[in-house]
């Protein structure tokens, strides 16, 4: 049943750090978790091995275990409250008298003080801690189990034993790893019973006081299952206003009564009858209740019993609620289209379109570049569309390998296969229901894969794997792809039928290196997030940096532009030096050769302007840059319908010219003839010459065109 990996308890000493392990395997956290446990000594001495998580017994021991905490590795900090079993000889000091509350730590005693106030202890609490002074009119002193810290002039020393982990802190561990079976019922009962340990501490006399009933209510009172104490006579100590109100009880009427005198014969038996520490699903007036009953041993002796119990309805809307908010907390979408910062007229225009589609249903499919920012778009389009409110799901299937990938989008059925899960496991096209499915990276799906998606995108329905049931669905999707997914179906590694389930809205991002204005833009914003997160102040661009910056081809997009903010403000002062960038060592060839090879360029062109070739060459490079490689025959094709009519002889001839210039590769085979990257830096050349001139242009309109 271990299957969630195990947690680290740490505490600042073995007096607290024992008590924590032990409450934890009482609730029972060791039937799903490894649990172990190391005080701050022996962290010290001893690295962290990877676990699920770290529980940390206060603020201040995480900060003196930080250091030694890998940041992948998830911790909670414990909140603790007193041991409420333990507090009978606080009970006894006279109200108001003057008391140490001792221990380890200034927080930790500070903390202490607060609980025992608000539980209803009137005394005059005064914290002490190693280091603190004492007023030595003081001679009694309550400590959570830190005796030895206990100062001479003390005569009476109570120990109130280590504090508990606090409820809210175990109902966080569960939900944090989705233990969905240990609901909210189960764990209030067993913390209710691990909370009020009212063995060997307490007697009938004590239970008579009124001081510590005022104690129990203030916890009881606070709980949301109707809780009811009674004694081996069946004389009622405890009851909260939960129970009363479960039980249509008369209030003014039950604290000291019989159970006979109070409930009729139905009630009374099914309470004498629930056998012990077990679950129990019993029925009242037409309404389920969920029970859970614990016998209470005081001196050896049987007591009497405590009852925990709560309508099955309430347990469930706390368990649909919770599935609700889990389920939108892990599936939202957070960005906008106000997160998509632009100066860039073709960005604009398509975030206006995006806007637009984003009130259809129809299938979206958005081409991009890696790192252009199609997953931020894919967001916003669903944070605008009717369906805003409901999940937004993304899968990445460049991410998951084939064999998972198939379950996880459509889920399976108990048993379908090795391994999987008792129950099934809900799919993400199911989770996404009623929301938006965002396929990411859409052009590495396995051929079987896309067969799936084809018959989910026409019927709008799924069937689970290992399962033969039909589950319709209502899910929006948008999809998303570097590749070129025409010369895939060319190749036969893409449905064209799918492509064309996928395309019915196609928006395309263009890369950064094409919107060279939101450059500065975008580093601006970067720069101002990873400074704030550093606490360090601004530091500014040179002039000699901001050109390479501009210059710089950025492969890996506004991805890549923001790896590069980071960096420098983890590593530069209050100027960039070009040096600095971590992208100028692979650029600067690419820049040198384009500072020494202008004069070259220009010679190129004007050969083949002479030549009369210009056009043609120009169009054979632009071709070979957008598909990488490409055979004569296919060539020829595509100059011809770009209005370039070459016969292959006088293609082969170009292609020589080209080779003689490094140009193009010219390979053997089908691989055919290939682009270098010299010739990819004149089509540069070429485009920011134009760029230029145009610009020129728009400035100066009185310069012949």
């Amino acid at each position: 049943m271990k299957n969630h990996g195990s947690i680290l308890v740490v505490a600042y000493r073995e007096s607290t750090l024992k008590p924590m392990v032990e409450q934890l395997n009482d609730i029972g956290l060791n039937d799903y978790f490894d649990i172990e446990a190391r005080t701050i000594d022996e962290i010290y001495h001893s690295t962290v091995k990877k676990c699920s998580l770290v529980l940390i017994s206060s603020d201040i021991v995480y900060k003196m275990i930080k250091p030694y905490l890998h940041e992948q590795i998830p911790y909670i900090i414990a909140k603790r409250t007193i041991n409420y079993s333990k507090i009978r000889q606080i009970l006894e000091v006279p109200k108001g008298m003057k008391v140490l509350l001792v221990s380890d730590l200034k927080n930790s005693a500070e903390e202490t003080v607060k609980l025992l106030e608000e539980t209803g202890i009137h005394l005059q609490l005064q914290p002490y801690y190693p280091g603190a002074t004492a007023s030595k009119e003081i001679t009694v002193a309550v400590t959570p189990g830190e005796t030895q810290f206990v100062p001479q002039q003390i005569k009476k020393v109570i120990n109130i034993g280590s504090r508990l982990i606090d409820i809210s802190t175990i109902i966080e561990i569960f939900y944090r790893f989705k233990i969905m079976t240990f609901s909210f019922n189960h764990l209030t009962a067993r913390y209710m019973q691990s909370l009020v340990q009212i063995t060997d501490e307490l007697s009938d006399e004590i239970f008579n006081s009124k001081l510590l009933q005022t104690s129990l209510e203030s916890i009881v009172h606070n709980i949301d299952d109707g809780v009811l104490l009674f004694s081996q006579e069946e004389i009622i100590r405890a009851v909260n206003n939960k129970a009363i109100e479960l039980l249509h009880l008369n209030k003014d009427s039950i604290q000291g009564n019989r159970l006979d005198n109070l409930l009729n014969d139905s009630l009374l038996t099914m309470f004498r009858g629930l056998e012990v520490d077990i679950d129990h699903f019993k029925e009242i007036d037409g309404i389920t209740f969920y029970m859970r009953k614990r016998n209470i041993v005081v001196d050896k002796q049987y007591f009497g019993s405590l009852i925990v119990f709560r309508k099955v309805d309430e347990i469930q809307k706390i368990e649909h609620d919770f599935r609700h908010k889990a389920k939108n907390k892990n599936f939202m979408a957070k960005y906008t289209f106000e997160d998509v910062k632009t100066k860039s007229p073709q960005i604009q225009e398509t975030v206006k379109i995006a806007g637009r589609l984003a009130a259809s249903d129809s299938t979206i499919l958005i081409l991009g570049e890696t790192g252009t920012g199609k997953e931020v778009l894919a967001q916003a389009i669903h944070n605008a569309s009717p369906r805003k409110n409901q999940p937004f799901v993304g899968v990445n299937f460049a991410a998951i390998s084939e064999t998972l990938l198939e379950s996880e989008l459509f889920g399976y059925e108990s048993g379908a296969f090795t391994g999987a899960r008792k129950g099934g496991h809900v799919g993400l096209f199911e989770q996404a229901h009623k929301g938006t499915l965002f396929l990411d990276e859409i052009g590495d799906a396995s051929p079987a894969i896309q067969n799936r998606l084809l018959r989910v995108l026409q019927e709008k329905q799924i069937m689970r794997v290992g399962g033969d049931r039909i589950i319709p669905l209502d899910v929006r999707v948008i999809a998303a792809t570097n590749k070129n997914l025409k010369k895939l179906i060319q190749e036969g590694q893409f449905r064209e039928d799918l492509f064309y389930r996928l395309n019915v809205l196609p928006l395309k991002l263009t890369p950064l290196r094409e919107r060279v204005e939101d450059i500065p833009l975008l580093l601006d914003i970067f720069a101002e997030e990873f400074n704030k997160r550093l606490n360090r102040p601004p530091y500014q661009i040179s002039e000699a940096a901001l050109k390479e910056i501009l210059l710089y081809d950025w492969p890996g997009n506004i991805r890549e532009l923001r790896n590069v903010a980071e960096y420098l403000a983890n590593i530069c002062d209050d100027m960039v030096y070009k040096e600095q960038l971590p992208c100028y060592s692979s650029q600067t060839r690419s820049i040198g050769m384009i500072a020494e090879s202008n004069l070259q360029f220009d010679e190129i062109i004007e050969q083949y302007k002479e030549k009369g070739f210009l056009t043609e060459v120009m169009s054979i490079l632009r071709y070979l840059h957008n598909e990488g490689s490409s055979g004569r025959h296919s060539m020829i094709e595509f100059l011809d319908r770009s209005g370039v009519q070459l016969s292959e002889q006088q293609l082969r001839y170009r292609q020589q010219l080209l080779r003689q210039s490094e140009l193009i590769h010219i390979k053997r085979g089908r691989n055919g003839s290939q682009i270098t990257s010299k010739g990819s830096e004149l089509l540069k050349f070429i485009d920011n010459n134009h760029r230029e001139k145009s610009k020129a242009l728009n400035q100066n309109p009185t310069v012949p065109r």
